[in-house]
């Protein structure tokens, strides 16, 4: 995206957030606007620019600096950079159910309680996802004890790495992509069948 647009983009999207703007109106009306041109025609995930939104996030009620997607979820963390992968891959952002029961001081959706969104939108609950699983199918895993929020990572592949000719069997593991410290990054996750990684996939 050119640098005009991404300027254009950062006046609407400060405009969007109560540290800036007082207006309600103006702040619904900027949030349509910023989305709209980060979005539209976008055929990767369209906040990764650093230069948008590139001041320092702040929760707080008094001021309030984040910036979300069309499906509401602060950009360039892994929720957001999830969201997005399914709107590319169904056509349509995931929706939000009413949340379950959360302890205090937890955000209604952060990534450790993304089953609930996943399910809500016609994900389903798998065990370990298999390399012939992975060729007929989007897979969306959630890892709920990493770190304090949680993660969230999209299934690329499934590898199978050499044992360089050793007598034990080859390794399985998972490829996945996901956004950590606000910029894309690809892990490998051991194949296990450990329950604290939950997959959830969508048949194509």
């Amino acid at each position: 995206m050119s640098s005009f647009k991404i300027r254009i983009a950062n006046k609407f999207a400060k405009n969007s957030c109560s540290a800036w703007q007082s207006s309600g109106v103006i702040r619904r009306f900027s949030r349509w606007a910023y989305r709209t041109i980060m979005e539209k025609g976008a055929t990767e995930y369209p906040y990764a620019d650093p230069e948008f939104a590139n001041w320092p996030e702040d929760d707080s009620k008094d001021h309030y600096t984040l910036i979300s997607d069309s499906a509401g979820f602060v950009i360039r963390h892994s929720t957001s950079y999830i969201a997005w992968k399914i709107k590319r891959t169904t056509g349509k952002w995931p929706t939000r159910p009413e949340p379950g029961e959360r302890a205090p001081g937890e955000h209604a959706f952060d990534a450790k309680h993304w089953g609930e969104i996943l399910e809500h939108n016609g994900w389903v609950p798998y065990g370990p996802v298999t390399p012939n699983m992975a060729n007929c199918g989007d897979y969306i895993g959630v890892l709920p004890d990493e770190g304090e929020f949680g993660l969230v990572v999209w299934l690329e592949e499934v590898l199978i790495v050499s044992s360089n000719g050793q007598e034990k069997s080859p390794d399985i593991c998972w490829r996945v992509s996901t956004y950590e410290n606000f910029q894309k990054t690809y892990l490998r996750i051991p194949y296990t069948d450990d329950p604290s990684i939950r997959w959830y996939g969508h048949i194509s």
